[in-house]
């Protein structure tokens, strides 16, 4: 995946693990910057997956599992980073268990979000 950002013309290339993640940094820093994956083709950020998957999942715990994806982690090493078990995650991606707020700010810092977001 490359990140072209056109005023100030930097091309940065990425591979490996975590690329996306550190391409999505990049895009919430320089807005304006476009993504051009491994085929050359030009991906505006309003118009990637990543952008549609979360307008599209607007609940809470949705919420939480595509930045949990985003950030690469699975459900045992988020709920290690955060200090609950994984059955609790589970139970908030799936809509079952609402995310308090105690909650919300340690997703919000290991997942390097607002926490605000994961509050209904």
């Amino acid at each position: 995946m490359q990140i072209v950002e056109k005023t100030r013309h930097i091309r940065v290339n990425l591979t490996g693990e975590g690329a996306e993640k550190v391409a999505a940094l990049v895009k919430e820093r320089f807005p304006e910057a476009m993504l051009i994956d491994d085929d050359d083709e030009v991906v505006e950020w309003e118009s990637s997956s990543l952008v549609r998957e979360i307008k599209a999942k607007k609940t809470p715990g949705k919420l939480v599992r595509a930045y949990r994806e985003r950030a690469g982690m699975t459900l045992v090493e988020l709920a290690k980073a955060v200090g609950t078990k994984y059955p609790n995650l589970s139970a908030i991606e799936h809509d079952r268990r609402a995310v308090g707020l105690g909650m919300a700010r340690k997703l919000g810092k290991v997942l390097g979000v607002d926490y605000r977001k994961f509050i209904e």
